[in-house]
């Protein structure tokens, strides 16, 4: 119990640390304050995770910089494309695109990536986790225990909620779409038009009824959330839905 609890809060130290590194480089890029992460909380899992097996597997291993630097890169890419491929296959959405960069694999990791996170091992291992890690040893075994017990309950029900929210909004882009699917096969026939001009005249529509419009105004802070979070974000079966709801609340929360 005491082991797994100290793993446990590495994780989460990892997880916050690595949040607050995302959220700092994307509020930077937008020039607005984004939290970065799954869940509502300060917590970027998939730091977290690619901090703990870089540990368990390279900590006191090896005191060199070059082998600590690919080993790391090889780990954390393997973690960050599981990842990837899990919340796909969970959710039906892509949450992340590298397919704008050079030397990609499947838009899920990229060398650039890759490169960061190897020189982040190499600080975590040589600098970082000696401190963090020192510090949480200093903690009485009982006192490790409780913020685990008290810390996991709190992501899990942060986890319940933020996953609550995804699956009624895949339902809810599901019936957005099957909407948008009729009145686009209104025009199915008509050679030369684009689609998005024609799903541009959607709300105009008698398909955009009341009930549609309440589909799109339910959540709307949970899932702005989730949209700035994730630029990239894309719904791999609902996308023309995904798309208009996307444009709609992050349209009307930059005009407030």
């Amino acid at each position: 119990m005491f082991i797994i609890s100290k793993y446990f809060l590495w994780f989460i130290t990892y997880s916050v640390l690595g949040w607050a590194y995302e959220s700092a480089v994307c509020s930077i890029y937008e020039r607005k304050l984004v939290n970065r992460g799954f869940l509502n909380g300060p917590l970027c899992s998939v730091y977290g995770f690619g901090a703990l097996a870089s540990i368990l597997v390279l900590d006191q291993k090896t005191d060199n910089v070059i082998i600590l630097f690919f080993a790391g890169m090889l780990l954390t890419c393997t973690v960050e494309y599981i990842t990837a491929v899990l919340l796909e296959k969970l959710f039906n959405a892509r949450w992340w695109d590298y397919s704008k960069y050079r030397f990609n694999f499947q838009g899920r990791i990229s060398l650039i990536g890759a490169v960061v996170f190897g020189v982040l091992t190499v600080l975590l291992i040589k600098y970082i986790h000696p401190i963090a890690g020192g510090l949480i040893d200093r903690l009485p075994d009982w006192l490790q225990i409780v913020l685990s017990l008290v810390i996991f309950i709190l992501v899990m029900l942060d986890l319940y909620v933020t996953v609550r929210n995804l699956l009624l909004l895949n339902a809810r882009l599901k019936e957005i779409q099957t909407a948008i699917n009729s009145f686009l096969g209104q025009y199915t026939k008509r050679a030369g038009v684009l689609k998005d001009s024609i799903l541009n005249k959607f709300e105009e529509s008698d398909f955009y009824n009341e009930r549609i419009k309440a589909l799109f105004s339910l959540d709307r802070i949970q899932n702005t959330r989730i949209f700035r979070a994730f630029p990239d974000l894309r719904s791999l079966k609902y996308n023309d839905a995904f798309q208009k709801l996307k444009n709609m609340l992050l349209g009307e929360d930059d005009k407030s």
